[in-house]
């Protein structure tokens, strides 16, 4: 056997694993149970020394992959709000510097 086959892996490592997929599936209303499944399995009888270095290190790969989806969750936000923030009007400057806005007749989807 491999060792990363689901047979010799703990149920908690099999279920960071779930994780780690539905992350990558963007199935993020499946963490919830999975994350309620890890925490009740990891209340169980002790690891081994090797089964909580194999958790930590899927645990530290789920990490990486969540703090991404944060950061491109915080980008998309700020894309939409300048986006937003530029919908209702047009903003140029003449020729002696004096602001002049111009409201835009087009939706926000057609902006998209």
């Amino acid at each position: 056997m491999r060792p990363n086959d689901p047979a010799r892996m703990p149920l908690a490592a099999q279920l960071l694993d779930q994780v780690y997929e539905a992350m990558l599936r963007s199935d993020y209303a499946a963490l919830p149970a999975l994350g309620a499944r890890l925490e009740a399995v990891l209340q169980g009888p002790p690891l081994t020394e090797a089964e909580v270095q194999m958790i930590r290190r899927k645990a530290d790969r789920n990490g990486a992959v969540l703090l991404a989806a944060q950061r491109g969750i915080k980008a998309a936000r700020r894309r939409l709000a300048d986006v937003r923030a530029a919908s209702g009007s047009l903003v140029t400057y003449d020729r002696s510097g004096r602001r002049a806005e111009h409201s835009d007749s087009r939706n926000l989807a057609q902006r998209l």
